[in-house]
């Protein structure tokens, strides 16, 4: 891949991740949380009765409410995946940038004399 430069603004993407966590927390809270959805989203006979109009209610709402829980569960597990992935790739301009800096004080400070690439053979160096 060569010399690929990989800018981000740091401090814009931290913004985000900040403002997605906000509204990620709102899943879990009020009506319609996870917990709500699971306690109750799915109708059952129970809650409808014992008629035939009833249970035939009943198969229809469980089997909307199995795909209704399955698709909010995926939603909120890309929906995280998605807050880590932007922290990881922070992480790594973070650590990216430490390693420069670090590097570049070695060189400066004379500290590291064998701090770069061009001090190897194919560098004419020893």
């Amino acid at each position: 891949m060569g010399h690929q430069k990989s800018e981000i603004d740091r401090d814009e993407v931290r913004k985000i991740i900040k403002a997605l966590k906000v509204e990620r927390e709102k899943f879990e809270s009020g009506d319609g949380n996870t917990f709500d959805l699971q306690q109750n989203g799915n109708i059952t006979m129970r809650d409808l009765g014992t008629y035939p109009a009833g249970q035939v209610l009943s198969a229809s709402t469980s089997a909307a409410y199995t795909q209704i829980s399955g698709q909010y569960q995926a939603f909120l597990s890309s929906y995280d995946k998605m807050i880590a992935a932007l922290e990881r790739m922070v992480a790594n301009h973070d650590e990216k940038e430490q390693t420069n800096s670090t590097a570049v004080y070695g060189v400066i400070s004379g500290s590291d004399p064998k701090a770069g690439r061009r001090d190897t053979p194919k560098w004419g160096g020893s």
